[in-house]
């Protein structure tokens, strides 16, 4: 194949270093599992410079694919690099998005070696992202010189960057390169697979992560804003998604007439109304969550189990609504979920389990007996 005037003339500007803010990386182009890349060397703040991450952030960057930034993982790896003389780092990995921001110059004898020349002017004028990082944000963050006490690094690292890949696909490889991260939010990680799974797909392969997932972006249901689905955390958001998506596996795990609804959005109805209820009933938890357990860890968990019981309750009378509900959790006794209160010292699925049983046990339909009364009847005789 041969090569164009203006690529040879390009090739002597660089090898002449006529460059006016572009960066250049030498580089070998090639494919990595079908993915098509470049990989190359380069020093840290340039590649800094030149990406930037799509931070996730559920109000003002919805399609963003990175989590949210760990300052002291970021400063940990920023001091490992520059006071270390020997050290080691795998490679960065980039997504181009912006197809004007780079150009490719083979070499001469070897189409598949060159350079890869990007534009800093071009992408600093533009308001997206042109390079996004996949993984490597914390080890970039302060390399670029532009923080505080951070003077940029200028140490070689390896890069691969993609290209020709959509942002939905740039989206299942950051899943797949993290997912067996210790380090990886779980949230995050939930977040990401239901933007990854087509809505009735995920209905019948996590129909527990499509109801939580519903309860948190549905405007109209009490945990919205409520539940913290990775990336940005806005400081209101705290119910991680992989707490309440474990809740609701705990609150199907039982056989009961809510199970046997089968399809998810029925059962989407009935466990909104049923957590409209438990807000009228601990209305504090919502007003501090911070103070009550109704919304955090094994208390949200023991709700959960305790929604079992009461939702198959209340389908037993034919209702489903949240005052029929609601009249169910009350016909028990009342108790106090503050977190020095009955549940104090419970922790775990186990602590989530003798909840339930504490509650449920007081609890009774119409027309019925509590499990506590009928056991204190069947101890007289």
């Amino acid at each position: 194949m041969g090569v164009s005037f203006k690529e040879i003339g390009t090739w002597y500007r660089i090898q002449n270093n006529i460059v006016n803010m572009k960066f250049k990386f030498p580089v070998i182009k090639g494919e990595v599992l079908g993915v098509k890349v470049f990989r190359g060397f380069g020093k840290l703040s340039e590649l800094a410079l030149i990406s930037k991450a799509d931070i996730y952030d559920k109000k003002n960057n919805p399609t963003g694919t990175q989590r949210d930034l760990s300052a002291k993982h970021a400063k940990d790896a920023y001091f490992y690099v520059k006071n270390s003389n020997l050290a080691f780092w795998p490679e960065v990995f980039f997504c181009i998005r912006n197809k004007k921001c780079y150009d490719f110059i083979p070499d001469l004898n070897n189409q598949n070696y060159g350079y890869l020349v990007v534009d800093l002017d071009l992408i600093e004028k533009e308001k997206k992202i042109s390079i996004s990082r996949v993984d490597g944000n914390h080890r970039l963050h302060f390399a670029d010189g532009k923080h505080k006490d951070y003077p940029p690094i200028n140490k070689e690292v390896s890069f691969c960057v993609s290209y020709d890949i959509s942002l939905q696909e740039e989206i299942s490889l950051f899943r797949d390169i993290n997912n067996n991260q210790k380090r990886m939010n779980t949230s995050h990680l939930d977040n990401i697979e239901t933007r990854l799974t087509p809505e009735e797909e995920l209905k019948r392969k996590d129909p527990a992560l499509h109801i939580a997932q519903l309860l948190s972006k549905d405007e109209e249901s009490p945990l919205f804003d409520r539940i913290y689905e990775g990336g940005k955390n806005l400081g209101g958001n705290t119910i991680p998604l992989r707490s309440i998506k474990t809740g609701i596996q705990y609150m199907l795990s039982r056989p009961t007439k809510l199970t046997a609804l089968k399809d998810a959005d029925a059962q989407y109805k009935v466990i909104k109304n049923y957590f409209e209820a438990v807000k009228k009933w601990i209305p504090e938890a919502w007003n501090e969550p911070k103070e009550y357990l109704a919304l955090r860890g094994v208390g949200l968990w023991g709700i959960c189990f305790i929604g079992s019981s009461v939702i198959d309750i209340a389908l037993s009378q034919g209702q489903f609504d949240e005052e029929s509900i609601l009249k169910v959790l009350k016909s028990g006794r009342k108790w106090d979920w503050s977190r020095k209160g009955d549940f104090e010292g419970l922790s775990g699925r186990g602590g989530a389990v003798k909840i339930s049983d504490m509650v449920t046990s007081e609890l009774q339909g119409e027309n019925d007996i509590s499990v506590s009364e009928l056991y204190r009847q069947i101890m007289k005789k």
